[in-house]
């Protein structure tokens, strides 16, 4: 994935992939529930330590 912006840390291009993904996510489960009329989960998977910590840091997630 390509961006515009230049960032200076690894989990800042990491947080700009997932967010970006995410939107097309979200654009496609919209379409899906409009098209279809059915309800459709969005489920985000994130195979990152070093997000994972920085999430348990700040307290957003628990570590198992």
């Amino acid at each position: 994935m390509k961006y515009k912006r230049v960032t200076r840390s690894v989990l800042a291009s990491k947080l700009y992939d997932i967010a970006y993904s995410f939107n097309i996510s979200s654009l496609v489960k919209t379409i899906i529930n409009k098209v279809l009329e059915i309800e459709v989960l969005l489920v985000i998977y994130i195979n990152s330590k070093s997000l994972y910590k920085y999430l348990v840091k700040l307290g957003t997630i628990r570590e198992k």
